[in-house]
């Protein structure tokens, strides 16, 4: 299973509409945090959300 890390916010250059940044590959989590910690001022980690994808089955034959 992959994981992808999203992070959801109001975007203020938009008319405060919900915008959303993605983050994967194996420091996605890290990544996550500093972009969060970087743009985001009132950033909690509880921000990002965690999803996971089953590898499709071509891949596994």
């Amino acid at each position: 299973m992959k994981e992808h890390y999203i992070i959801e916010y109001l975007n203020c250059k938009k008319n405060f509409q919900k915008d959303a940044v993605q983050f994967q590959g194996p420091q996605a989590f890290e990544e996550a945090v500093l972009w969060g910690k970087k743009n985001l001022e009132n950033f909690q980690l509880d921000m990002i959300r965690v999803v996971y994808l089953k590898k499709s089955m071509d891949n596994e034959n």
